[in-house]
């Protein structure tokens, strides 16, 4: 058996539109994604027999209401006319990367040859996005959400206020992490701050949210949903584009597993995209996976080496600071796009092996993607 026909491939993506608000439902940005996906497969959808998705709303305010701020397999199956899955699951509390490593499992198992993976996130009107409007809380909440622990990025604010505190670093440098963000959204087309730059001015005088994080600390909320599709290598060959093969999953318990797993080295990557929901998150792995030693990857940005041009290209999409708030699908399709050499005016130079990242420091998962199966 080769080495393309033991490994799963993405073979497509698709986004819809992204949008800060918007009269349309999240069943039609989900199913916008999902055809896109499709067609830049070169599939039908009498040729999907698999389907993963992960649903869960993760902001304090959610409804967790399938059809309103979720959509489950079942929701989105429904919508497009899906009858014959052999096989189909939602992840709960997950992420993209947790549902290409799934999708991963299903194919070379035999359980089915194409899989679609969607994920949709909604911004409802008139609805709190960052407090919860629970009046009980359960479980670990009731220790938690009394105190504000999990509000607006309360519990990731405790954490860089210490990272400051030891690093010597300060807001200024936050900012260095925000203004690259909107310098590479400048080039992408999806993303809700493109034409958009900050000043330090603008981000010092922006409302503090929960210190040291101010609102442009913050990613956007939005309307939008990315899917992809996978397939096993033997069936990516003859489709449109370059397939982008899977290397290797891991989890933030055994993080730095990522590489022996994907049977790559630290220094065979050649671009990363790290999750961003808050500015300061960039550092967490920067320094967790041997980038930059501990404390010190505020200068690692600041210094230019996570530009496009750079050491270690980081979120050359702008990350959820520069695109909006999709829970990490973003930093997914870029990582496809780029492998398969289709990232347009932002394509990097050397895009061989890329690592991605998402979750915040107590939930991450890991991919390592390839152009190359082996």
């Amino acid at each position: 058996m080769s080495t393309a026909s033991r490994s799963a491939a993405v073979i497509g993506i698709g986004s819809s539109t992204i949008e800060r608000r918007s009269p349309c439902s999240i069943t039609a940005f989900a199913v916008d994604a999902a055809l896109n996906a499709i067609a830049d497969a070169g599939l039908s959808k009498d040729d999907i027999d698999g389907y993963v998705g992960a649903p869960t709303a993760t902001n304090a305010g959610a409804l967790h209401v399938d059809g309103a701020d979720e959509v489950s397999m079942r929701h989105v199956s429904r919508a497009l006319g899906f009858t014959s899955l052999s096989f189909q699951v939602d992840l709960a509390k997950a992420f993209a990367t947790d549902m290409v490593a799934v999708a991963a499992h299903a194919l070379r198992c035999g359980a089915c040859e194409f899989v679609l993976g969607v994920r949709a996130l909604y911004n409802l009107p008139d609805q709190p996005y960052g407090v919860s409007s629970a009046n009980f809380a359960f479980g670990d909440d009731q220790f938690l959400t009394p105190f504000g622990y999990n509000a607006a990025g309360a519990r990731f604010a405790t954490r860089a206020q210490r990272y400051l505190a030891i690093s010597g670093a300060t807001r200024r440098d936050l900012f260095e992490v925000v203004a690259h963000a909107r310098r590479h959204a400048s080039r992408n087309p999806f993303a809700i701050w493109r034409d958009r730059n900050v000043t330090l001015e603008e981000y010092l005088d922006a409302p503090m949210v929960a210190d040291p994080f101010g609102r442009l600390d913050c990613d956007m909320p939005v309307c939008g949903a990315v899917a992809f599709v996978m397939s096993r290598g033997e069936l990516a060959r003859s489709l449109p584009h370059p397939p982008v093969y899977v290397a290797g999953a891991a989890n933030g318990q055994r993080a730095s597993d990522i590489f022996t797993h994907a049977s790559r080295r630290r220094d065979d990557i050649d671009f990363c995209q790290l999750y961003d929901g808050f500015s300061g998150m960039l550092y967490e792995w920067l320094e967790g996976l041997g980038w930059c030693e501990p404390h010190t990857a505020w200068k690692f940005i600041r210094d230019g080496h996570c530009e496009l041009d750079g050491k270690l290209p980081v979120n050359s999409f702008g990350g959820s600071l520069g695109e909006g708030r999709l829970h990490g699908m973003g930093h997914l399709r870029e990582a496809v796009l780029q492998l398969s050499g289709r990232a347009q005016g932002r394509q990097l130079a050397k895009a061989d092996n890329a690592l991605v990242q998402i979750g915040p420091f107590d939930a991450s998962s890991f991919l390592i993607l390839s152009a190359s199966p082996a």
